[in-house]
């Protein structure tokens, strides 16, 4: 019996752009033209016969039957891609990466044809919040925040902390008495989008920050919780707050002025974003060539970074 079933590059591109919120960035990470991933994803919706996403812009949301298809998608595609990936990790030629959403998002994928090119090797991703989930899925190598302790794991700094707090230029446009000292006192905490941690993995939050500086806290009960890193970046570009970034994470959006730069800068001792293995794991030529790359790709310092010890409070 024939299966009934959707174009399949059509439901590559829509779950790509489902899961990143973007057709640009889903047409990033499949390597193709953006105007093809939107040519896909019509041509799934006509399958369907009923829209995906509703379209303001550039901003795209699902609609109801687009947030079904897409937790069934993701769902099916990664047993797929865990599947098919155990089977090529026989012999060596695969590697299984796991990172949280926002690092994989952020770092992972705009770097991701460089790694597989560097490793000579097939690199699938998982993501999960929470790196016990990591442990338990058996992945080779990840990306993870910490202090460098994960148990018997070995680590290499790639990403020494160093934060300072974001805002678009517009934010600050309407608030021209904001002071990057004391946050809190010049415009509403409420604006103060804080990075929950439910995972207890350690970032660094706005009550650090104040600790840090000798600022008063507000009172972290008036803060906004943001679960998502990458929600809560589109948030602060599109001005409805102000977050503590993290040097490495949002560099593109600082670099093309989406996103400013202000006050001190802070980042303790050790902390940082780490490769993680196994270390039976160096005896694979695939993953030497990997970790080669991707020492090579940090900052010269990375490697023995402890932090910046004493913030800049001129601000």
């Amino acid at each position: 019996m024939r299966r009934i079933l959707p174009p399949m590059n059509a439901l590559l591109a829509f779950e790509a752009a489902a899961r990143l919120g973007s057709f640009t960035r889903a047409a990033q990470s499949l390597t193709v033209a953006q105007p093809a991933v939107t040519r896909q994803i019509a041509k799934l919706e006509d399958w369907v016969g009923a829209p995906l996403f509703h379209r303001n812009g550039n901003r795209i949301t699902l609609t109801k039957d687009g947030e079904a298809l897409s937790e069934l998608a993701t769902s099916v595609l990664d047993r797929l891609e865990l599947g098919v990936q155990e089977i090529a990790r026989q012999d060596g030629r695969s590697l299984l990466l796991g990172a949280s959403f926002g690092i994989a998002h952020l770092w992972v994928m705009p770097r991701i044809a460089a790694m597989r090119s560097a490793s000579r090797a097939t690199i699938n991703i998982l993501t999960n919040d929470d790196y016990r989930a990591l442990d338990a899925s058996g992945v080779d190598l990840s990306i993870r925040f910490g202090n460098g302790k994960f148990g018997d794991l070995a680590t290499d700094m790639l990403i020494p902390e160093r934060c300072r707090i974001i805002a678009a230029p517009a934010f600050l446009d309407r608030h021209p008495d904001f002071d990057p000292t004391c946050p809190g006192t010049a415009v509403s905490p409420a604006l103060l989008l804080d990075h929950a941690d439910p995972h207890s993995v350690g970032w660094l939050r706005w009550k650090d920050w104040y600790e840090m500086t000798g600022a008063p806290f507000p009172g972290q009960r008036r803060l906004t919780q943001m679960t998502s890193y990458p929600t809560m970046l589109d948030l602060i570009c599109a001005g409805k707050g102000i977050g503590i970034g993290s040097d490495g994470l949002e560099d593109a959006l600082v670099q093309d002025g989406t996103l400013v730069r202000i006050g001190p800068e802070l980042g303790r001792a050790g902390w940082g974003y780490f490769l993680v293995y196994r270390p039976a794991l160096r005896e694979r030529p695939t993953f030497e060539r990997l970790r080669a790359h991707l020492l090579g790709q940090v900052a010269p310092d990375a490697a023995t970074a402890q932090g910046v010890s004493e913030p800049d409070r001129t601000g």
